[in-house]
């Protein structure tokens, strides 16, 4: 684990106690650190900026609801995003809403999403077009997995937590995304 990680996790499981206390502020603060990179996320289930954030706002009301007894075992990021792809989840079933998420995930909602990547190269835009392109057109999990490791970095053991598989599949998933990245700008 890196030592700015390491810290990272620490601050979130003090947010946790003192939230777990009853402390408005520390909830108030885990909310604006968390809130835009969940809404984006739930984005990617709904296709509806309202939608997204009234979920993650589920997630929030839910959290401090039952503070009392909120636990996390991981890191609070990973909790928070497996919480918002449940919530998500939840709602498209309740709904009946299947087709709503087969249309969601489809390429043309997914290029609304830019990612969060630096590559550090003299054409990085052209760059991370192309490789935005090659994700827009992989399959679903293998998408999943490389914007949670890219953009909101977690680590495998965290997405495969968020997105309930194992992290061979996590590693996989990764590799056949690199291997689709470089076929596409090579």
């Amino acid at each position: 684990m890196n030592i700015a990680k390491g810290k990272t996790d620490e601050a979130g499981n003090n947010l946790v106690e003192r939230i777990r206390e009853g402390d408005e502020q520390a909830f108030e603060k885990l909310f604006c650190e968390y809130y835009y990179d969940l809404c984006s996320f739930a984005y990617q289930f709904t296709s509806c900026n309202e939608r997204a954030k009234d979920l993650v706002q589920d997630v929030f009301i839910k959290i401090w609801n039952r503070r009392e007894k909120w636990k996390v075992h991981r890191s609070v990021k990973a909790y928070l995003l497996k919480a918002v792809r449940n919530t998500a989840i939840n709602h498209i079933n309740e709904r009946g809403h299947r087709n709503e998420v087969r249309e969601t995930l489809s390429r043309e909602k997914l290029q609304n999403i830019k990612p969060s990547v630096d590559f550090g190269l003299d054409k990085k835009d052209e760059l991370v077009d192309q490789i935005w392109e090659a994700v827009v057109a992989m399959p679903e999990r293998r998408r999943r997995v490389f914007i949670l490791y890219h953009r909101h970095g977690l680590s495998y053991d965290e997405i495969a937590e968020v997105l309930d598989i194992s992290r061979k599949t996590v590693e996989n998933h990764m590799g056949l995304a690199l291997k689709d990245i470089r076929a596409q700008i090579g």
